[in-house]
């Protein structure tokens, strides 16, 4: 059975670098004979998350909102890989990819536990993808790459999953991206 990856692409803009990169890793999962799901927020309608609770106790892991981030948690839920591509800005995600990554809180359970030491939400399903974090950013900025991985740590730890976290930066060729890609899809064979 292929396995299954998911792929939430944060791109703001259609063909910008890191919608290339997506549909980099989306053809080159493919020739692997992954399954793939992605979802372009670009095109997606994806609503803020209300924290209205409602999938924690009326819907229990389902979102009330009728839109395209209805199918984030789902799509989660049943991959092996999940990775968020997206611009890197001030250290951190676009609004629209952010916003994205916060309708997975249908995949959390409302009570908490201890996981390595702090509190956090349990996790509503035992399958936890493996979490791959690509960040871009126009040219090289050294605090906003040390932030950009300390908050994907941070994530990873939200997930309570594996993780790995690329950070591409400037202009990227195509042979460039290909050969970024399949470095960072040989270190995930590896694991």
């Amino acid at each position: 059975m292929p396995r299954r990856a998911f792929i939430l692409n944060g791109s703001t803009t259609p063909g910008d670098p890191p919608d290339r990169i997506s549909v980099g890793l989306d053809r080159s999962l493919r020739d692997l004979e992954w399954h793939v799901d992605r979802m372009d927020v670009h095109w997606a309608r994806i609503g803020p998350c209300r924290v209205c609770n409602a999938c924690a106790f009326r819907t229990p892991g389902e979102c009330t909102l009728s839109d395209d981030g209805r199918e984030i948690p789902r799509l989660m839920a049943q991959a092996d890989l999940l990775a968020l591509v997206s611009r890197i800005r001030f250290g951190g995600y676009p609004a629209t990819a952010k916003r994205a990554l916060e309708r997975t809180l249908p995949n959390v359970h409302p009570l908490f536990m201890i996981y390595r030491g702090e509190m956090h939400h349990r996790l509503r399903y035992p399958r936890r993808p493996f979490l791959l974090f690509v960040g871009w950013q126009p040219a090289a900025d050294p605090e906003a790459r040390h932030l950009y991985i300390r908050l994907t740590e941070r994530n990873a730890i939200n997930f309570q999953a594996e993780h790995r976290t690329a950070v591409l930066e400037g202009d990227l060729p195509p042979a460039e991206l290909h050969r970024a890609l399949a470095g960072l899809l040989r270190e995930l064979g590896e694991r």
